[in-house]
């Protein structure tokens, strides 16, 4: 009997090592703070002791970061959310509350006939099929349990639903309130409620990685400049794109070189370089989703800034009009791009005036004139030019049939009466298209096409097997963000599985 139970104790022994050994033995990471831990410990490749320890460690809280540390954190383990910004939510913070999918519920209850195929198709199609169809695949069938994720996650749509992009198909969901905040907000609070560990201020700088280069920490500073070193399991890149970086933009999308940019300011791209520095592929198309707007200062939602869309006519900076004034705005954004002037001018007359021109005249974002010729050298215009660019689209316009770009002929309108207007826009943009290549596990490849061991990335620091030059929908990086979110968080939980126990709890 004593010879039994010195067998059964040894061997509990044992067990108990083992399990100390593959991270049972670990300290639990904090609770939940705003704020960064301030425990400090040496930069190596191999975290101390007395570092912070957690599962999963997700860099970047905008739409892919929270998606993923509010499924890993419901996966059971311990999640630590880094956010350089000292507010959640990046560019789909500022965004305007979009998310396109098919069969979500709400597409359901009004029977709408969509497939997740034809949206894939539709996706490919605008990439000119210079994209990876798995990927595409995998997101569009996710797209509506990703509504319905979000819904059951407190976001609140509206019953609304429209086409979007070249697409007749009413994909595009819209937040009832609040536009990007009604989508940030509701999971910020579940990701608080339910004791994800949120850092505010605090910069990832560096992924760690031991002598087999499988990721195994993060060094970050605090908004006191202090050394964090977190000792993880599991690593989500989620830290958005690169066009807040003028020399990230001149390599790998300089067509959009001095640019406007209306993504988060903190969009420098040092995921990307986190991504390529632990030895992923990288892929970069020179695109990006282009946009319009007036100043860097002025948001496209105000009064002033939502001039760029009245649909009248548009010329360059000569005066020679260069597209579809109506045509989908990524779209817009490349014919502006290859007509390559700096700064092109939107012109009304007295008859389509609005008061939103009045301000847009004294913060020095328009001119008015009683004559085309006046306005000519107020712009810098070519006077014979402009005259001539404003008598043709006058002709097109009277004829009922624009054959120069085939703009519908109800929105031609002719502008014939004094005063003139014409409003100064610039090319924008709105994110980046490039990143470190992923499978549909979120996994970050190396160029022989093997997983990093413990590195995973969603949202737009990972979106370059998605699209080529042009956006294709509005909403559809978002969707791509929270799905491709949620399905990093999860994957990341089961990687940190295999070094044993992971929770609160051990």
């Amino acid at each position: 009997m004593r010879k039994n139970l010195k067998t059964i104790v040894t061997v509990f022994t044992v067990l108990s090592l083992i399990f100390t050994l593959v991270g049972c033995g670990q300290q639990p990471a904090p609770q939940t703070t705003t704020e960064a831990p301030t425990t400090v410990a040496p930069t190596t490749s191999e975290p101390e002791d007395e570092g912070i320890r957690t599962d999963v460690v997700v860099i970047g809280a905008g739409a892919a970061g929270l998606a993923a540390a509010i499924e890993a954190n419901r996966a059971g383990a311990r999640v630590i959310l880094l956010e350089k910004m000292p507010f959640v939510g990046g560019s789909t913070l500022l965004s305007g509350g979009i998310v396109l999918a098919t069969n979500s519920p709400i597409q359901q209850d009004q029977g709408i006939e969509d497939s997740a195929e034809a949206l894939a198709q539709y996706w490919l199609d605008r990439a000119e099929g210079n994209a990876d169809e798995d990927l595409l695949t995998f997101v569009a069938e996710k797209s509506g349990e990703t509504i319905a994720w979000l819904m059951d996650n407190g976001v609140e749509f509206s019953d609304n639903i429209s086409a979007g992009g070249t697409s007749p198909v009413l994909r595009l969901h819209y937040t009832k309130a609040d536009r990007g905040f009604g989508l940030i907000k509701p999971l910020e609070e579940v990701a608080i409620n339910e004791g994800v560990v949120i850092m505010l201020q605090t910069t990832a700088q560096k992924l760690l990685l031991n002598n087999a280069n499988e990721v195994n920490g993060v060094v970050a500073i605090d908004k006191d400049g202090k050394e964090i070193i977190i000792d993880t399991k599991a690593v989500v890149l989620a830290t958005g794109g690169f066009d807040r970086s003028e020399d990230m933009k001149d390599q790998y999308a300089p067509v959009a070189s001095g640019h406007i940019s209306y993504s988060n300011a903190g969009n420098v791209g040092d995921g990307f370089l986190m991504a390529e520095e632990a030895g992923a592929e990288m892929i970069y198309k020179d695109g990006v989703i282009g946009f319009r707007g007036l100043d860097g200062s002025v948001p496209y939602t105000s009064a002033i800034g939502g001039l760029i869309w009245q649909p009248h006519l548009y010329v360059d900076s000569e005066g020679n009009r260069f597209t579809n004034e109506v045509i989908d705005y990524p779209i817009f954004y490349q014919n502006m791009a290859e007509n390559g002037s700096e700064v092109f001018y939107l012109l009304f007359d007295q008859a389509k005036y609005v008061e939103s021109l009045d301000e847009a005249i004294e913060r020095g974002f328009a001119y008015k004139a009683s004559t085309l010729e006046e306005l000519a050298q107020l712009t810098g215009m070519d006077e014979d030019v402009l005259i001539g660019t404003v008598s043709r689209y006058n002709d097109l316009a009277e004829s009922g049939e624009d054959t120069d770009f085939g703009k519908p002929a109800a929105l031609m309108n002719p502008l014939t009466e004094g005063d003139f207007y014409a409003v100064a826009v610039k090319p924008a943009t709105l994110g980046t298209f490039g990143g470190p290549v992923i499978n549909t596990d979120t996994e970050v490849l190396r160029p022989d096409g093997t997983a990093i061991f413990g590195l995973f990335a969603a949202g737009e620091v990972a979106n370059g097997q998605f699209f080529y030059k042009e956006y294709p929908a509005s909403g559809t990086s978002i969707q791509m963000s929270f799905t491709l979110g949620r399905v990093a968080g999860m994957k990341a939980v089961e990687h940190a599985s295999l070094y044993g126990c992971i929770g609160h709890d051990h």
